[in-house]
């Protein structure tokens, strides 16, 4: 039996362009994150017909989704363990603000990413234990279907790296741009990624 999901990263944010932390923060999509969404809805419904749509339950995440199960004909199921990583006090702080606050941490997370606690957040361990969780039981529920998964930058690459059994401290070798598909194909055997960070709907924007 063959399970086939399509994950995706959301459409861009204004906060995405500025480069800030957002986290947990609520921040919408900005006009070409909504274009993005659509292009992405798009080709989804020329490749696939989802059974199942199921999102992080931000708004960046749910927007995206909802533009996808909008063409499928089917409703968004949103689950809070699919967030982004919690930043805590850095959500909404830029490099530059980074470097003048939190420089101690900054140089923890380009050594050792994977041990770093967001102060007043939480860690990528932290995020790949409930994302993790959150995709099993998902991919459980949904069985021999084809779903699509909504979600973050590192919350999609905690996941990738956890099918590739890639340490997270080398995450930075997966890639997750804005509107990005990844399509994992889930037998008896495991799961395969067969296509990774794929854009190539979005050229046009």
């Amino acid at each position: 039996m063959k399970t086939l999901v399509f994950l995706v990263r959301h459409g861009e944010t204004l906060w995405n362009r500025e480069q800030r932390c957002q986290g947990f923060t609520d921040v919408d999509l900005s006009e070409k994150g909504k274009e993005q969404a659509e292009k992405l809805a798009r080709y989804l419904a020329k490749i696939s017909r989802l059974e199942a749509v199921y999102s992080s339950d931000l708004i960046r995440a749910r927007k995206t989704a909802e533009a996808i199960a909008r063409l499928q004909g089917v409703e968004v199921q949103t689950d809070a363990r699919l967030r982004e990583l919690n930043q805590g006090e850095i959500e909404g702080k830029n490099l530059n603000s980074l470097l003048m606050d939190y420089p101690e941490i900054l140089q923890k997370w380009m050594t050792e990413p994977a041990e770093v606690k967001m102060p007043g957040g939480e860690s990528l361990r932290q995020l790949q234990a409930r994302a993790w969780q959150a995709f099993q039981e998902i991919v459980e529920k949904n069985r021999g279907a084809e779903l699509a998964i909504v979600a973050h930058n590192l919350c999609n690459t905690a996941i990738l790296c956890k099918i590739l059994e890639l340490d997270l401290n080398h995450f930075r070798r997966i890639k997750q741009s804005s509107g990005a598909l990844n399509i994992i194909e889930i037998t008896n055997t495991g799961p395969v990624i067969i296509r990774l960070n794929d854009t190539h709907f979005l050229e046009e924007l």
